[in-house]
């Protein structure tokens, strides 16, 4: 029948197995994951001066906020010139 041809796509489903990550995300992995080490290495407690307040945090806690808010900052930034390049 005509719809059988439809379900044919010329290619054998046996190259489709598995997810391939793309070089951008080996290289996200690989710096996350050098990230992860670095911020679980430091441990120690370090204290902070917030305007007037000084408070103390253990330092993996300011790093991965720092991180975070980094991360946070540079998606929000490229996605506004992306959206003007129209």
């Amino acid at each position: 029948m005509a719809d059988d041809r439809r379900w044919e796509s010329g290619r054998d489903r046996s190259d489709q197995a598995g997810f391939r990550p793309s070089g951008r995300q080996i290289g996200a992995g690989i710096i996350g994951f050098l990230l992860l080490v670095f911020v679980l290495q430091n441990t120690d407690s370090t204290s902070l001066t917030l305007l007037i307040f000084d408070v103390t945090f253990p330092l993996w806690m300011v790093l991965a906020g720092t991180i975070v808010l980094s991360v946070g900052i540079g998606y929000v930034m490229g996605s506004r010139g992306r959206s003007r390049k129209k």
